[in-house]
This record gives C-alpha cells, sequence and structure tokens, in this order.
C-alpha cells in the first residue's frame, strides 16, 4: 500500500504543480478530478476489492431507462 503512494503521488502531484504555476486552473482541476478517482480505484485494487466498472456502468444505464420511461 505504502508502494503505492509513493509511485502514484509523485506522478499526480508533478504535473498538478506545473499546471498551476502555468495558471491552468482549469486543466489542472480535471487533471485533479480524474487523477483522484483513478488514485481511488488503484486504492480499491490494491486491498483486493477491485471496482467492476461493468457492474456500476450497468446500473447507470439502468437507471436512466427508469428515468426515461418515466418522464414519458
Amino acid at each position: 500500500m505504502l508502494m503505492l503512494h509513493i509511485l502514484l503521488a509523485p506522478l499526480i502531484g508533478l504535473p498538478m504543480l506545473g499546471l498551476l504555476r502555468k495558471r491552468l486552473y482549469r486543466d489542472a482541476a480535471v487533471f485533479g478530478a480524474v487523477s483522484v478517482i483513478g488514485y481511488g480505484l488503484w486504492i480499491c485494487i490494491v486491498n483486493h476489492r477491485p471496482f467492476i466498472i461493468t457492474i456500476f456502468i450497468e446500473r447507470m444505464i439502468e437507471m436512466l431507462k427508469s428515468i426515461s420511461t418515466t418522464m414519458l
């Protein structure tokens, strides 16, 4: 677990600092949001509790179907 933080923290932190130094705040926000989500997924994998994205996508599609049928 410690190795995950040692490897991923610089890979996220250094580009983030570079974007902030160049005053690209919007790009830094998008990069930060995507990186935090990816970081969370990797933490789940390291803890042997992988997040199965296909199940999540299936639930989202079913939710959208139910919303669209109630709106019509």
